[in-house]
């Protein structure tokens, strides 16, 4: 029994000594998350400690109302040229780039058959004029038949006609002629007037057939004229698809011109700001080619109807590029004066932050770092013009801005001691 006994203590030690040690084990596990906890949290604290920085005053102004839109700028006039009678190109007189004149040769296609079309109709036109008697080709509008040969002898035979028809009478009515030879008289008088009114009719047709006898010399001699394609306006070559040899008919393009002395740029104007766009409206245009320079333009034509899909109206804005300096599908961006002002805050340019197209700024709101987004309307090499985020008056950070974060604790550089912590205003 003592034996038992002793057993029975011993392995009652030995459960709780196994139940103690594993508590100690489970203990310690227990506290090391909590001190990783703490250890991390005073490394947080000691990484985002106070930020020293400089600060600068947003500032009021004053800036003029504008419409802002984009678009690409397209020629004032651009034609895509064809021929107007087919052919098969005999030389090209032009190229991509190359400026021409209103009238200028572009191309030729062989006009040989047209040539030979042209002497015909002249011939057949000489031919009209000889028998109608017309010395001058350029009689036109004061022909008369009964002045042509062929009338003046059928007129001359009716007239003797008459006069035997007259005698015949006097001689019937004293019997000395009978009534065959009587009748003959008459029948020939009939006639001979029968064949003046048919003359007259013939030269009436002649003239005709000379007439359309000159419109067949005049469209062949277009046709001559045509095989030449020439500019319709002054421009400059954009495209030259053709190559000599090549076959082209009125159907096909051979040239693409363009007139880049007035430019346009298509503009959509929302429909609650349709009311405040005219017509004569100063424009200035930016495009990325030239980034420091501004181009004039004027609103010149709007649209008289809203479009459905958009709820906008389109107006057009005319660009002078009288020194060729802006080219046709540059993308522009345009701003309309819109005749009033508005009050904006002006910050300087250091303090803005851009990220993934969103424009921030940081405030030192009472000693906090308030970070902001904002509006932007203009920028310059200076300032940047802000419309919503800022108010004027507020100090907006211009250094240490890359180390600056959302409610961080500010400090004037120089300084060694921290801004007030305050809540940041608004909040």
């Amino acid at each position: 029994m003592r034996r038992e006994g002793v057993r029975f203590a011993s392995k009652a030690t030995l459960a709780l000594w196994v139940l103690g040690a594993g508590g100690s084990w489970a203990m310690a596990g227990c506290n090391k998350p909590a001190e990783h906890a703490a250890v991390s949290a005073e490394g947080a604290a000691t990484a985002r400690g106070p930020v020293a920085v400089g600060t600068a005053v947003a500032t009021a102004e004053s800036l003029a109302d504008t419409l802002s839109a984009t678009g690409s700028l397209v020629a004032d006039q651009q034609s895509q040229i064809t021929p107007i009678v087919p052919g098969r190109v005999m030389a090209v007189l032009v190229e991509r780039g190359q400026r021409v004149r209103e009238g200028d040769a572009l191309l030729r296609v062989r006009d040989a058959d047209y040539r030979t079309q042209a002497a015909t109709a002249s011939a057949g036109l000489s031919q009209a004029r000889a028998r109608l008697g017309l010395d001058e080709p350029g009689a036109n509008g004061s022909f008369r038949a009964e002045n042509t040969a062929e009338v003046r002898a059928a007129a001359a035979q009716r007239d003797l006609a008459d006069d035997a028809l007259r005698r015949a009478e006097q001689l019937h009515q004293s019997g000395a002629m009978s009534d065959a030879d009587y009748q003959r008289t008459v029948a020939q008088s009939t006639a001979a007037r029968e064949q003046y009114r048919s003359a007259v009719n013939s030269m009436r047709g002649a003239y005709f057939q000379y007439q359309q006898a000159r419109e067949q010399l005049s469209a062949a001699q277009r046709n001559v004229s045509d095989s030449v394609v020439r500019a319709p306006f002054a421009g400059e070559v954009a495209e030259r698809p053709v190559n000599v040899g090549e076959y082209v008919s009125p159907q096909r393009a051979v040239v693409t011109l363009v007139n880049t002395t007035r430019l346009r740029m298509e503009m959509q104007i929302p429909q609650e700001r349709i009311a405040r766009v005219r017509q004569g409206q100063a424009v200035s245009i930016r495009v990325d080619a030239f980034p420091d320079r501004v181009f004039a333009a004027t609103v010149e034509y709007i649209s008289a109807a809203v479009r459905a899909d958009t709820r906008s109206l389109v107006a057009e804005a005319v660009i002078p590029n009288d020194d060729g300096a802006l080219r046709p599908g540059m993308f522009a961006t345009a701003r309309v004066d819109l005749g009033s002002r508005r009050n904006v805050v002006a910050v300087p340019l250091r303090a803005v932050v851009r990220e993934g197209g969103t424009d921030r700024v940081f405030v030192n709101a009472n000693g906090r770092a308030s970070e902001r987004v904002i509006q932007v309307l203009d920028r310059n090499e200076r300032a940047v013009l802000v419309e919503r985020g800022v108010t004027a008056g507020e100090q907006v950070v211009i250094e240490g801005v890359a180390e600056c974060y959302d409610g961080a604790t500010l400090t004037a550089r120089g300084a060694g001691q921290a801004a007030p912590a305050q809540a940041p205003a608004g909040r």
